[in-house]
């Protein structure tokens, strides 16, 4: 956008035209952020869950399950935001208000002779909130992968136990 504006900028400098551009194109961006606005609302009036429940790789998983903190691996260290661990931690702390805390995303790998592995790269505050907490489960949602999706974010470091 930072480019577009600036070439607009340029080219009402330059031309008669400039100020009638500059005129339509904040007509234009006023009237798409409207447009944006409504169609969010219709998205979010026809959605039955929030859209900070979803991410790309669990959009269409609707079930979570509660999955034990400690068959979860974490391979890569998390850098944490201490205020917000201990915002989510009284968020977490009372049975009513967690339910407002999203399930964390889970590779689920199926090792080459068998046994299920989970792999957890983001939802790093809400699993040290839980962790903090002792809780023995967290709700996430199950994202089936294969061993080639724990290559792509792990690289040669991947377990070779898997293969």
């Amino acid at each position: 956008m930072e480019f577009i504006s600036h070439f607009l900028r340029v080219t009402s400098r330059r031309t008669v035209l400039g100020p009638i551009l500059q005129r339509n194109r904040s007509e234009i961006i006023q009237k798409q952020s409207l447009t944006n606005r409504q169609a969010f609302s219709r998205y979010r009036s026809r959605s039955s869950c929030s859209t900070m429940d979803t991410t790309v790789h669990s959009a269409g998983i609707d079930e979570t399950h509660l999955v034990p903190m400690s068959v979860i691996q974490r391979p890569i260290p998390s850098v944490l935001d201490e205020q917000k661990v201990q915002s989510l931690m009284e968020t977490i702390k009372y049975e009513a208000s967690e339910e407002e805390v999203p399930p964390i995303d889970l590779l689920w790998i199926t090792g080459s002779e068998g046994g299920d592995y989970y792999f957890s790269f983001g939802g790093c505050h809400r699993f040290e909130a839980y962790k903090r907490l002792q809780r023995p489960t967290i709700k996430a949602k199950l994202v089936k992968s294969t061993l080639g999706d724990l290559y792509h974010y792990m690289g040669s470091s991947a377990p070779k136990y898997l293969a």
